[in-house]
């Protein structure tokens, strides 16, 4: 990813209804081409978040940009610049799916949207079915019918809030591999999501909110690092003897070791540094290796957070 410029910046941000503070300042930066997720429960704030880069509320305090146009001064230019797929898409469900695309050409502009809805329905499978009624069409077609919509005007930035949202196993593959060959074709994607292992696949980096607040940022791995450390799942031939448990509890930088029948799991202190050197000494100690597996995972990390107390949040941010 070029790190020059980001794409979409955040400085401070919050949002209040009323009483309620349903964002806390937040500090964001995002860069060109990435995937960045939003993870955390119901009420985090991340729909807020999106909401108001999508320009569709403003913030309380602070500042947000795209491409370096401001969401509040200059939201006419920002909505130029992305293409917004809502959890409820609000599809026109008695029109036909060209009709529906064809509304939102005209709204930005396009030039040639005959051209550009061909293209954007052949990119999400949907090629030769623009005449259908898009109320007679499953979830999944809709799904695919909204993001077409979202890139109809070619976009540089996708804003999606729980695009596989309600979708079976096969049509949420789907989705990620639209969503990863968009970015790979330069765009950058905002998402929300409560798909874990979807965020693991997909995102670059992820963010991770608790009530309004920021309580964890990186990438997946430096994010289950940072909370669960570098835990360790070893199979072995045979159970242990003494003579090689000694020698794997004088092990540097191997600790919590927990022995389990023909093997054991640890923690490491280095991931990199300790697993070969791990990996030598059971060799050397004649001990027939048959796997060596990270263990842990972001849904586990989330689920830590999601637990933790708030200095606990504090440190992990």
């Amino acid at each position: 990813m070029n790190r020059a410029v980001p794409v979409i910046e955040l400085h401070g941000v919050s949002r209040s209804y009323g009483t309620h503070l349903a964002l806390q300042p937040l500090d964001l930066a995002i860069e060109p081409g990435e995937v960045f997720g939003l993870l955390g429960p119901n009420g985090s704030g991340k729909t807020t978040t999106l909401r108001v880069l999508a320009t569709l509320i403003r913030p309380t305090a602070g500042a947000a940009v795209v491409h370096g146009h401001d969401v509040v001064t200059a939201a006419t230019e920002v909505r130029r610049l992305i293409g917004v797929m809502p959890e409820k898409p609000s599809l026109y469900e008695r029109l036909s799916i060209r009709d529906n695309l064809l509304f939102w050409a005209d709204a930005h502009g396009v030039p040639e949207p005959g051209t550009a809805i061909a293209a954007a329905l052949e990119f999400v499978g949907l090629g030769g079915r623009e005449r259908e009624r898009v109320g007679e069409l499953s979830k999944g077609w809709r799904q695919r019918v909204a993001l077409a919509r979202a890139i109809v005007h070619r976009p540089p930035v996708l804003l999606l809030d729980e695009p596989s949202s309600g979708l079976d196993p096969s049509a949420a593959v789907a989705m990620e591999a639209m969503v990863l060959e968009l970015t790979a074709g330069g765009t950058t994607v905002l998402m929300n999501t409560h798909r874990l292992a979807e965020a693991a696949r997909l995102c670059h980096r992820v963010a991770i909110l608790r009530q309004g607040q920021l309580v964890g940022l990186g990438t997946p791995g430096e994010i289950q690092s940072r909370l669960l450390g570098h835990r360790l799942g070893v199979r072995l031939g045979e159970p242990a003897d003494a003579a090689l448990r000694a020698a794997i509890e004088g092990a540097p930088g191997v600790t919590g070791i927990r022995w389990e029948g023909s093997g054991f799991r640890c923690q490491l202190e280095d991931a990199g540094r300790d697993t070969p050197q791990l990996v030598g000494r059971l060799v050397g100690a004649g001990a027939r290796v048959l796997a060596v597996v990270p263990e842990g995972d972001l849904e586990a990390a989330y689920l830590e957070l999601m637990g933790a107390p708030v200095a606990r949040l504090d440190a992990a941010a």
